[in-house]
Order: structure tokens, then C-alpha cells, then sequence
């Protein structure tokens, strides 16, 4: 059976990967990075971007990386677009990936708007030449920053936040935060969700994924932040078919900044179906689409 041309993309895009491994000594990520660029496949940006989310996949079972090296899914990625086009009424304004990595989420979100200027700010310098070189494999610009967003930077507003958070402490005490803790270590992902609002434009959108239990559980800065400083628009349950283990659980919080009380409308709360059952997603879109119209 012929191979697709997705197919073939991906074979190309292994096999010269496998062939700079061997001869450089670098890394599996590093060369598959470099693939990217000396590679010579013609195909669709879909298809393009596909295969190498399917070599990535491959090189993670040949090398061990640390978790915040793993791709965004594309049920994420999809989800997160189409909130962030519903709610800007799919304009063609500024987003901000806070830890973009390789870029794989600001990837998917310019297939279903190709208008977005895209912006990344990823502190390492593997993932990000990677992004960079992920964005000429696809032709598609992106204005990538290789800083610490939680630091201090000089990153222009953008229009939505969005983040495919890395769970867990930040190595440093730090000050200025909301969501920080009073002493010791503070959790990463939620000074990262507030870096990036503070990157955001007055009502500006932020997307990010967190831990499910992020309202339940020993979370009291992060519940004074959003009572303060943003307004909770939504809170969904990413399908549990994508995590190992309810441990490993994520959802979508949906935010906007600067807090208001919610005019004839609840916060949305609920479950994000499954892709592969139609009927559940289109249902989902459908109830998304009403709740924006309140």
C-alpha cells in the first residue's frame, strides 16, 4: 500500500533525524530539531505539523525527557483555539504561549486562525531554538522570547494568554505575586497564569490548563487572585482518556483580566467530551457558543 504524504513526511523527517543522532552525539530532541531543518518534504501545514508531532512522539520512547518536554495533545490544542476565537470573536489579534516549548500549541492554534500573530516565551534554549525551527518547517511566523515570564521581561500586550502549564514549585521564593505563597516554594503554574494575565491587554483572555483540583485543594492565593484580579469565566474538564492516571488530570480554566461580576451568565462549568464522539463535541461547541451569546 502506498504511503500518505503524511506518512512519507514522517518517515523523512525519522530517518534524517536517526542519521544526525548517530553522526552528532546530540540529543534525540536536538536532532529531530535539526532535522527540521535540512529535511526536503513538500505537504500541507496540517500535514506537515502532524508528522512531526508523530516523530516528537517517537524520539520521547527512544530518549527519556523531562515532563516539561512533553507535545501538547490535540485535543488541548484544538479546544484552547476555538475557545480563544469564540470569545475574540475570531479576530486576528496577539496571543502569548507562556512555556511555549517546542511551540506545537501555537502551531495548532494558527490552523484554525491563520491571522493570529503568535508570540512564545520559553526559558529553554533547547525547546526554544526547536520552536524556532518548528515555525520554518511550517512557515509560519512567530515572535518567540527566550526569557522566564515570571521574571522580569519585555513582552508587549497581547490580545489572549494561553499555556500548557508545567505542574509543580518553582525553584525560588518569589515576591510581588498574588498567587505566590507566603513561605517556602510557590507553585509554578500558578505564578505563570498570572505573568502571563499580566501580559494581557485590559479584558484581555487567558487559556491555560491546570490541575483539576486547582479550586479544591490548598490553592487559598490562587482562590484570593481570582477574587481580586481576574474574572473566572470557565472551568472545563479536559477527557480523562488523555492522562495516565486521575492523579495526572488537567482541565481549562478560562480567565479574563480584570474581575467584574458575570452579567446574566454562571461561569461554565463541564466536561470537554472525547474527540472521537462527534455528537458529545459538537454538543459541547454548541453550548460554548450559547454561553458566549448571554
Amino acid at each position: 500500500m502506498e504511503l500518505s504524504n503524511l506518512e512519507k513526511i514522517y518517515e523523512a523527517l525519522v530517518n534524517k533525524t536517526d542519521d544526525i543522532h548517530e553522526h552528532t552525539g546530540l540529543s534525540r530532541i536536538e536532532s529531530l530539531s535539526q532535522a527540521l531543518l535540512e529535511v526536503d518534504v513538500t505537504g500541507t501545514k496540517i500535514e506537515k505539523r502532524k508528522a512531526f508531532q508523530f516523530a516528537y512522539l517517537k524520539q520521547l520512547k527512544e530518549e527519556q525527557v523531562q515532563p516539561n518536554h512533553q507535545l501538547t495533545p490535540d485535543v488541548i490544542g484544538y479546544t484552547i483555539g476555538y475557545i480563544g476565537n469564540v470569545l475574540n470573536d475570531n479576530s486576528s489579534g496577539s496571543v502569548l504561549d507562556v512555556g511555549s516549548g517546542s511551540g506545537h500549541l501555537s502551531m495548532t492554534l494558527s490552523e484554525l486562525n491563520s491571522e493570529l500573530q503568535l508570540n512564545g516565551v520559553e526559558i529553554d534554549p533547547t525547546l526554544a531554538e526547536l520552536n524556532a525551527n518548528l515555525c520554518e518547517f511550517l512557515e509560519t511566523h512567530m515572535k518567540i522570547y527566550p526569557q522566564n515570564i515570571i521574571e522580569q521581561n519585555f513582552i508587549d500586550p497581547v490580545d489572549l494568554v494561553v499555556g500548557d502549564l508545567p505542574v509543580g514549585f518553582y525553584p525560588v521564593e518569589v515576591e510581588g505575586y498574588t498567587t505566590a505563597f507566603k513561605e517556602g516554594r510557590s507553585f509554578a503554574h500558578l505564578l505563570m497564569i498570572e505573568a502571563g494575565m499580566n501580559k494581557a491587554k485590559e479584558d484581555g483572555i487567558g487559556i491555560f490548563t491546570v490541575p483539576s483540583n486547582i479550586l479544591t485543594e490548598n490553592q487559598e492565593t490562587f482562590k484570593t487572585y481570582i477574587k481580586e484580579d481576574v474574572t473566572l469565566l470557565m472551568f472545563l474538564n479536559l477527557p480523562k482518556t488523555i492522562f495516565k492516571d486521575e492523579k495526572s488530570q488537567k482541565s481549562l480554566i478560562v480567565l479574563k483580566k480584570g474581575h467584574e461580576a458575570l452579567n446574566n451568565k454562571d461561569v461554565l462549568i463541564g466536561d470537554i467530551p472525547d474527540f472521537k464522539n462527534k455528537d458529545s463535541m459538537k454538543q459541547f461547541l454548541s453550548t460554548v457558543e450559547a454561553w458566549h451569546e448571554k
